[in-house]
């Protein structure tokens, strides 16, 4: 029979460190494409062994399962939140060097004297990143639930000590 105290969670720390790995390859591929078009992804792929290897040591703190679950799920969402902040690096640099094929999509745009230049693909990105990283967020302070403050009250109609 198995403990029931705290345990390592391999499989959670294995997934939270590719899952991460693989939003942190995006993110440097999105820039790095518009920076140098056609260059290796030798560096993308660096930061995304860094960070994978980062996140993973994270998540290898022992917990119940809802814990480690949890944490990653908020790891996670939080490393996806980050896309669209890429995106908009995208868009900045792509104003700089304009691909021939934006020129006809209307996604472009002058804030402030900046001009901002967007293809479709880093939107959907952007996009997915903010949505789905509000949701594993969301999943993941729900599992690790909030501890409740010595002065709140914890039942209705009770007064906690």
């Amino acid at each position: 029979m198995r403990p029931s105290g705290p345990r390592r969670n391999p499989a959670a720390a294995l997934l939270a460190g590719l899952a991460c790995g693989a939003l942190w390859f995006l993110f440097a591929a999105t820039i790095l494409d518009v920076v140098r078009p056609g260059a290796t992804p030798v560096p993308a792929l660096a930061v995304a062994a860094v960070m994978g290897l980062a996140v993973a040591a994270f998540c290898w703190r022992p917990g119940t399962p809802r814990e480690v679950w949890g944490r990653v799920a908020l790891t996670v969402g939080l490393h996806a939140l980050a896309m669209p902040v890429a995106a908009a690096i995208s868009f900045g640099a792509t104003g700089i060097w304009p691909p021939p094929e934006t020129a006809d999509l209307g996604l472009s745009v002058d804030v402030f004297g900046v001009r901002l230049v967007g293809t479709p693909t880093t939107v959907r990105l952007g996009v997915c990143g903010f949505v789905g990283g509000l949701l594993l967020v969301a999943i993941g302070d729900r599992a690790l639930g909030r501890r409740g403050l010595p002065g709140r009250v914890r039942r209705p109609g009770r007064l906690s000590r």
